[in-house]
């Protein structure tokens, strides 16, 4: 059911800040602080997370090339009513229009939205000494939501499709869209994916949605003019706009085991923006804004999510509902001190066909020997569904190779 209210004025924020610890003589790591519980994970598993590899049928027009065209014919449109403005500058090998930040800000400001995760009520049960009875906080059978964080997303179809992190929708049991006019709507996740930190959500209104145009990432140089629109600390700062230029481009961080390949701006990135657009000086989003590095005396150090790599994994997101291409071994392993041991295997995977069991102790994947569950990821990152992996286990004394086929995994980890 939608649901349309006017959105009042709330504290929560979703927080996406990296902490760098003191500097040292090695190179500091990055580390998550507050937010992104799905992505610590202290026992890994293999059947659950994915690889960065991915392929894409072009044979086909995709789900989110559909959407960008409506939303590219609405920016022509736009640019052709104002185009004689003096501030319009043509480049020399393109048709695109140079644009002023107030005007990046008025074309684009409405496909930001504020994205709220829910959750039911917890009630909590107490004693009173007094009466010898035990009370609760809330009424244990209510069905009551309420906000366990906010962060920003991006209208990328003007039939409701909306892009914004992972990070910001994670545990939600309901998720709700805050439109620039301030209705709040109901969303659907439509799938989400925590390797990339990518979340694709569909609302259904009757409002009119400005679509935002995605542009090329691949393109973007040092120097460019970056604008940041989102929702920093919450809906009462919502659609605000800060400027800056890209700092540097390929920045790759490392983070919980993931690997991101990230745009560094120095455009005001804070609490509430994850989520939100990163745009260029044509009004083309270049960039979904998700990580701020946070350190004593550090300051104009945010990321954002490269578009162009995002594309395909957003595009997967609303044809599948999860992200296509990415192999499954089809176990969990346990580290130990004593080696990596299967700890459960996925019935109908790979590893249950190729006779792997639960309790077998791991030698050796494809010859190489391996003594921690990322060199295991390691190797079946480089590989596809369909391809082969041999594991050598210890069973009983006895060692025994297994010839693991690879499946499609259809997970969101």
């Amino acid at each position: 059911m939608v649901i349309m209210k006017k959105y009042p004025y709330t504290e929560s924020t979703d927080l996406i800040v990296y902490n760098k610890k003191e500097k040292k003589e090695k190179k500091p790591r990055l580390f998550l602080t507050a937010v992104c519980s799905a992505l610590a994970a202290s026992v890994f598993t293999a059947a659950v997370f994915g690889t960065g590899m991915y392929y894409i049928n072009k044979n086909n027009t995709s789900s989110l090339e559909a959407a960008q065209n409506s939303a590219y014919t609405q920016q022509v449109a736009s640019s052709s009513s104002d185009s004689s403005s003096d501030s319009a500058v043509t480049t020399a090998n393109s048709n695109k229009k140079v644009l002023t930040i107030p005007e990046i800000a008025a074309q684009v400001g409405p496909s930001v939205v504020g994205v709220i995760n829910k959750t039911k009520v917890q009630p909590q049960r107490y004693y009173d000494p007094f009466s010898g009875r035990y009370y609760y906080s809330a009424d244990e059978n209510t069905d009551e939501m309420v906000e366990q964080g906010s962060g920003s997303g991006i209208i990328i179809s003007t039939d409701g499709y909306i892009v914004t992190n992972q990070h910001v929708i994670d545990g939600a049991q309901e998720v709700s869209i805050i439109l620039n006019t301030g209705d709040e709507i109901t969303a659907q996740i439509i799938g989400q994916d925590v390797k990339t930190d990518l979340a694709v959500l569909k609302i259904d209104t009757d409002k009119t949605l400005t679509a935002a145009v995605l542009g090329d990432s691949t393109s973007v140089q040092v120097g460019e003019l970056a604008v940041a629109i989102g929702n920093p600390m919450g809906q009462e700062f919502s659609g605000s706009v800060t400027a800056g230029i890209i700092s540097a481009v390929n920045r790759t961080m490392t983070i919980e085991n993931r690997t991101y390949n990230l745009l560094q701006t120095d455009a005001a990135i804070n609490s509430g923006n994850s989520g939100g657009a990163l745009i260029n000086q044509y009004g083309e989003v270049i960039g979904i804004n998700s990580v701020k590095l946070s350190e004593s005396g550090v300051e104009g150090m945010g990321f954002a999510i490269a578009i162009s790599e995002a594309k395909p994994i957003i595009d997967d997101l609303m044809s599948n509902g999860y992200v296509t291409g990415r192999p499954l071994v089809g176990i969990s392993v346990q580290e130990t001190k004593y080696g990596l041991f299967v700890a459960s295997v996925q019935e109908n995977s790979g590893a249950a066909d190729a006779g792997l069991q639960e309790g077998d102790l791991i030698i050796s994947v494809d010859g190489q020997k391996v003594s921690s569950t990322t060199e295991i990821n390691d190797l079946r990152d480089q590989k596809k569904p369909g391809d082969t992996m041999v594991f050598r286990v210890l069973r009983d004394g006895e060692q025994i190779d297994a010839n693991v086929v690879l499946t499609e995994s259809s997970s969101s980890n």
